[in-house]
């Protein structure tokens, strides 16, 4: 038999049902309306906002976000040689005994490019970016003795010698990423091209915002397929990368470069790049590049 003591509690937990059914229905109601009321679950409209698909949420950020290195090159350290353009320059952008170096021009007469030792003339001169008073000369003018324009300066090496130079005109002198520029110089077929990203930047249909950027040149010469990382820059939506020069400067019959490496506007960086000197397995090498900066 029962205890009564039990059937008493069977009793009260029956009492009790109706009222536990009433609080919970109670309670159920209290948080639907506290969820109907989340301001995270509206729109700014007061909409109820639908589901979002997170991982397709992340997938959007992932792409739109822009990872950027910070790899440089060509650095001065690897640099060999000295070059200098004509010009006007701050006080730290010449050397103080460049004039008595011994130097090879690459110039352009009325025949085309050519390449000849030169003297140069280098003088104190007004700072008008720097100097204070007009009579101050903390800067430097460089002259190449020459009547024809003057490209670039290079510092002597046994191997240059005076030579006409057959020029390639480039089809685009500012190679973006995805761009590739195909050369036939010599007898060798040569394709320089560009990897990184690239956006078009808005109400600017010209011109792009680029990061990653890196500048390659490819060609097989003697049955040898080359290949030369030419540039590599973090980005390049300030200035882009500018190749001024294509020919033989060295005379070894392979296509050498001249290219303003720099990224900003403010400042030119004209390098060499040779194909004497380069490793086995490369096209060129960088053998040195001036820095000057505009104001």
């Amino acid at each position: 038999m029962m205890k009564l003591g039990g059937l008493n509690e069977i009793r009260h937990l029956k009492n009790m049902i109706p009222i536990s059914r009433k609080v919970l229905l109670l309670v159920i109601l209290v948080l639907a309306m506290a969820a109907c009321n989340d301001p995270t679950r509206l729109n700014s409209k007061g909409n109820k906002a639908t589901p979002v698909n997170t991982l397709a949420a992340n997938k959007v950020v992932e792409n739109d976000s822009i990872i950027v290195d910070d790899f440089h090159y060509p650095v001065d350290s690897a640099f060999t040689t000295k070059v200098l353009p004509t010009g006007i320059f701050h006080g730290d952008e010449v050397w103080n005994n460049a004039s008595v170096l011994q130097w090879f021009g690459l110039f352009k007469g009325q025949d085309g490019y050519y390449l000849k030792q030169t003297e140069i003339k280098t003088e104190r001169v007004n700072d008008a970016i720097v100097d204070e008073n007009e009579s101050d000369k903390t800067g430097w003018s460089v002259q190449a003795l020459n009547k024809d324009s003057c490209l670039i300066l290079i510092e002597s090496l046994p191997f240059l010698t005076d030579r006409n130079i057959q020029s390639v005109k480039l089809s685009n002198e500012f190679i973006y990423p995805g761009d590739t520029v195909s050369i036939k110089y010599s007898g060798i077929n040569y394709k320089i091209y560009a990897k990184g990203g690239k956006k078009q930047i808005p109400n600017q249909p010209d011109w792009f915002e680029v990061w990653n950027y890196r500048l390659y040149i490819t060609a097989t010469i003697k049955g040898q397929e080359r290949k030369t990382l030419l540039i590599a820059q973090p980005n390049g939506d300030d200035r882009m990368i500018n190749i001024i020069f294509a020919g033989d400067i060295d005379g070894d019959g392979i296509l050498d470069l001249l290219i303003d490496t720099t990224d900003d506007y403010n400042v030119s960086i004209p390098t060499i790049y040779l194909s004497k000197p380069a490793a086995n397995g490369e096209v060129v090498k960088p053998i040195g590049g001036h820095k000057s900066v505009g104001c």
